[in-house]
């Protein structure tokens, strides 16, 4: 059997890991605004070019104050602005590392799934030659069976 993760995470490391992203998500709370579906769809969009796009916009309105129409709250912008900037490094660090923990999520998830696998089907062998206990463990183990409808009680292997 392949195992594709084999790397213990001390529960310390993992616990300390969690008390900053706690704290971090804390001290940013106060800041940050949710969306709805709805909202996020119908918001305008920015990638790499239009962030590049609205630094220069914003650096034109500040030196040249002429550039910018009298229904332009130019300190708005520089909110806005100041808040792209300051949250952008974050947001691509919280990407990059999400990325990297769903997908060691992954490994170690279809590590452990096989060996349940494994499991399972030694567990069904042993009840079908009436191992004392298998049974029990069998009947307990189909009804969370991903295959067998999920929750539904397996058939046992009586008979």
């Amino acid at each position: 059997m392949q195992n594709n993760f084999s790397t213990a995470i001390p529960d310390a490391v993992l616990h300390k890991a969690l008390g900053y992203f706690q704290q971090g998500a804390a001290e940013l709370r106060p800041y940050l605004q949710a969306l709805t579906p709805e909202e996020r769809s119908a918001m305008l969009k920015m990638g790499a070019k239009t962030v590049d796009f609205v630094q220069k916009a914003f650096g034109y309105a500040r030196s040249n104050p002429g550039f910018v129409p009298s229904f332009l709250d130019l300190t708005e912008f520089e909110h806005d602005t100041a808040a792209l900037n300051g949250l952008s490094p974050i947001g691509q660090l919280l990407a990059g590392l999400a990325l990297d923990v769903e997908s060691t999520m992954m490994l170690a998830g279809s590590d452990a799934y096989a060996a349940a696998l494994v499991i399972y089907n030694n567990v069904k062998f042993l009840a079908k030659n009436k191992q004392p206990g298998a049974q029990a463990a069998y009947d307990d183990l189909s009804q969370q069976f991903p295959g067998n409808g999920g929750g539904r009680p397996g058939k046992g292997l009586k008979g």
